[in-house]
């Protein structure tokens, strides 16, 4: 029951906070919940097909069809938050912009809106169909073993209840906190995210024989264990990794660019008005 509720805790937990942080992040821009619906039926579907083709995906492309799905998922991923990190980085530095944003009368932001809804639903959905696949891949290893499969199923359902509880409580500590520090924290969270997402592709690369590399450049395991109750943590939350290799840390840094451009280039822009308006 222990490994079920950790497993399914560690499948649950990333997924969680993903629609929690998107979630306070519609309340914060005045956006309706309704997005959440289609991401979720995508995720569901999406993953219930990944999970019942999941031999015929394997076999695929000389049997690397499973670490080529997960990387394009991965890769999916990344690209919806970078646009979400992108439209919101000019929050993080312009309080007038910040009062714009939150005004859902003002027609000027709708195209950012739809923007944002398609890459919320894109991210939610994609994000579930990964992590309930194995949901459903694990479970279905029970069908035939029904002394073991109530044990799973309770184990499931409580690590299930964690994973949803500490969503809950994450999205109303971050609807008490004022809109600039929550657009800080979100931000934060997104290239956390993305670096981590960023390395399981080269991961899966690397499984498969598409990338090398030499050994890890530290291990840290001594410190935090990948496979320790604080390692899984880390792991669903930013893809934690106690021995990565180079090519690891390159995916890292290559998937973190685009937030560190639009930090720098926001923070550019707040320092020209500041500078003209003092003239």
């Amino acid at each position: 029951m222990v490994d079920a509720i950790l497993l399914i805790l560690r499948e649950v937990l990333e997924a969680a906070l993903i629609i929690t942080m998107l979630l306070a992040m519609s309340r914060k821009l005045s956006i309706s919940f309704n997005w959440i619906v289609p991401a979720l039926v995508l995720g569901v579907l999406s993953s219930w097909l990944l999970a019942h083709y999941a031999y015929a995906i394997a076999d695929a492309l000389d049997g690397t069809g499973q670490e080529w799905i997960n990387a394009l998922l991965y890769l999916s991923v990344i690209l919806s938050f970078i646009i979400i990190g992108l439209i919101i980085a000019p929050l993080l530095f312009s309080a007038s912009l910040q009062e714009k944003y939150l005004s859902f009368t003002d027609n000027s932001i709708k195209p950012h809106k739809t923007l944002l809804l398609v890459c919320s639903i894109f991210a939610v959905g994609l994000s579930l169909a990964r992590e309930v696949a194995e949901i459903w891949i694990y479970l279905g290893g029970f069908l035939h073993q029904q002394d073991l499969l109530q044990s799973a199923l309770t184990g499931g359902a409580i690590g299930l209840g964690i994973g949803m509880s500490l969503g809950v409580i994450t999205y109303y500590l971050l609807v008490f906190i004022s809109v600039r520090r929550f657009f800080i924290v979100l931000f934060v969270f997104l290239i956390f995210l993305c670096g981590g997402l960023s390395m399981q592709i080269a991961r899966q690369l690397l499984q498969i024989g598409m990338l090398t590399s030499a050994t890890p450049l530290w291990d840290s395991s001594t410190i935090v264990n990948e496979h320790s109750w604080l390692g899984e943590l880390l792991y669903a939350l930013i893809g934690y990794d106690s021995s990565p290799n180079a090519i690891q840390v390159i995916f890292y840094w290559i998937a973190i660019i685009p937030f560190l451009v639009a930090l720098a280039w926001n923070w550019h822009r707040r320092n020209q008005a500041s500078s003209t308006t003092s003239i």
